[in-house]
């Protein structure tokens, strides 16, 4: 495996199952592993398919190991659903949470994110109180198997889906959503930075250095251009390195804020999925290990 940089020496290469989407469950931790991963996200809905036993087999003989896992919300058998579904919905969602996060326990994995609608069609007001309520809900619920939330802000505007947008704000920047994780105290409820999102928020690293010790996961993707605009959607996503985002500012704003752990992977870039798999796993192990020290981007 190539070796971190001595300033990014406490991040942990970690590739989310989005990048090699539509793989079954082992296949893309043989790829992980293979690849040269040390961990992964999972979809937690496809773990207890699979079998938690003969899953947490799997990934001691691989050495590998579940950093963070998706579905604490499901929507259907793979993918999560947003905090701020509606009603019905949320109330089916959690059907099985206990099931989910002790399944998460079992795996090792201490991080479950979740999504945060940036936008919806309830008053702001109404959507911000609904979201305190389920992230302090969520959290205890994650607390009493040891798993943290990791609520992730989405500040791209355009190419989302309908359950994520609508005419009134929720919170789409980093500040938002350490505001509002302060307005519900609970303490078991961390922020999720992703490099993508933060850099279509503007890129600021006071953004991230005013969240602390609150930084609970972190996601990583490049952008295509240093001018963000308003322009850039989840397909722009390129590897880390690849594009355009200032990484030694990003790193540097990480580590001031404390940060060490896992940096995942996170790709929607349909021309870059078209991919082989295993091109795919070993360019982002090349990006997650290197993109830490690359010059910084023009501006």
């Amino acid at each position: 495996m190539t070796p971190l940089s001595e300033t990014a020496a406490g991040f942990v290469p970690c590739l989310n199952q989005a990048t090699l989407s539509g793989l079954p469950l082992e296949q893309f931790l043989v790829l992980a592993a293979g690849a040269g991963f040390p961990t992964t996200e999972v979809s937690i809905q496809q773990a207890q398919a699979y079998g938690i036993g003969p899953l947490r087999d799997l990934l001691q003989e691989m050495g590998v190991s579940v950093a963070a896992a998706s579905g604490i919300l499901p929507a259907g058998p793979v993918l999560p659903a947003p905090l701020l579904v509606d009603r019905d919905a949320y109330r089916a969602c959690l059907d099985g949470l206990r099931e989910r996060l002790k399944a998460m326990a079992a795996l090792g994995c201490t991080v479950a994110t979740t999504v945060l609608n940036p936008r919806t069609f309830l008053p702001a007001s109404q959507a911000r109180a609904l979201a305190r309520e389920r992230i302090a809900h969520l959290a205890d619920a994650a607390a009493a198997h040891g798993v943290r939330l990791a609520v992730e802000a989405v500040s791209v505007r355009h190419g989302l889906p309908p359950d994520l947008d609508g005419p009134h704000p929720v919170a789409d920047s980093l500040p938002d959503l350490a505001e509002l994780l302060h307005e519900t105290k609970a303490g078991n409820a961390g922020v999720l930075v992703d490099s993508f999102h933060w850099a279509a928020a503007g890129a600021d690293p006071a953004h991230i250095t005013g969240l602390g010790t609150t930084i609970t996961h972190v996601q990583i993707a490049d952008i295509p251009h240093p001018d963000t605009g308003d322009g850039l959607t989840d397909a722009h996503r390129l590897f880390p390195g690849d594009g355009a985002l200032n990484w030694p500012a990003f790193t540097d704003a990480l580590t001031r804020a404390g940060y060490r752990g896992p940096v995942s992977v996170e790709l929607f870039n349909p021309h870059l999925r078209a991919l082989p798999a295993g091109e795919i796993a070993r360019c982002s192990l090349h990006a997650a290990t290197t993109c830490w020290t690359l010059p910084e981007a023009p501006r």
